[in-house]
């Protein structure tokens, strides 16, 4: 299953973020994607073309709401999100989440080896299991997560998007543990991932703050999810 949101409170009770499975009875999104969501069934086609939205520069995109079904091939974007990011897809993505301070576009949704490409705006990096620490850097995010004894860091490095120079690490929730692992926290709650899964972080400082860039998939299909990601990050624009 792919990263998901936990909300504590009385409105959001366990919720996962799109690449996640949420305990609330709405579905929640989760980081990577979601196994435990029914994939579109086979009579769903594409989502009908909302009116374009355009920033600051006038770069045209459509809307992502988190509706069932696939998304035609073009630019995206989605309303509200500061920074203001536009991304293109071609292929069978879909838009499963749509939060305040995060969405992502999924592949083979609902399946265990579903993959995500997501973006947020963490204000808190799990530096430990159970212990979310505040962030106001990109550095300092990459830095707390690679410190989560939950986790096992892959690898991290530095990364480019969008003009942007950032700090990457990857980390994967081993298949042998029980239970999800907590990663970061953003405004709709706590975003995990489940055993068996592996997440590419990317942190950027903007004049927003910290935003993060991230993709899911299985460790089983771990090159696949990064072939199927890497179109939509190269044609990622941040605040135009």
């Amino acid at each position: 299953m792919p990263a998901r949101l936990a909300r504590a409170s009385a409105i959001f009770v366990a919720v996962a973020l799109s690449a996640c499975q949420a305990a609330a009875t709405a579905a929640p999104p989760s980081a990577g994607g979601s196994a435990t969501q029914a994939p579109p069934s086979a009579g769903q086609t594409s989502l009908p073309a909302p009116s374009p939205s355009t920033g600051p520069t006038g770069i045209p995109a459509d809307e992502v709401t988190g509706s069932p079904g696939a998304l035609t091939s073009g630019r995206y974007t989605r309303r509200g999100f500061e920074p203001r990011i536009t991304f293109q897809v071609d292929g069978p993505w879909h838009s499963e989440n749509a939060f305040h301070g995060f969405f992502d576009v999924q592949q083979d949704v609902g399946s265990p080896d579903v993959i995500a490409v997501q973006f947020a705006t963490p204000d808190q990096i799990y530096a430990a299991p159970d212990q979310p620490s505040p962030i106001t850097t990109a550095e300092a995010a990459s830095t707390a997560l690679q410190h989560n004894t939950r986790l096992v860091t892959v690898e991290s490095s530095s990364s480019r998007i969008g003009g942007l120079t950032g700090f990457q690490v990857t980390v994967e929730n081993p298949a042998d543990k029980v239970g999800d692992a907590q990663v970061m926290h953003v405004s709709a709650g706590a975003l995990s991932i489940s055993p068996g899964r592996r997440l590419w972080c990317a942190f950027f400082d903007t004049p927003e703050g910290v935003l993060a860039i991230l993709v899911g998939g299985s460790v089983a299909r771990w090159d696949a999810a990064l072939a199927a990601a890497e179109p939509v990050l190269e044609s990622v624009t941040i605040g135009q």
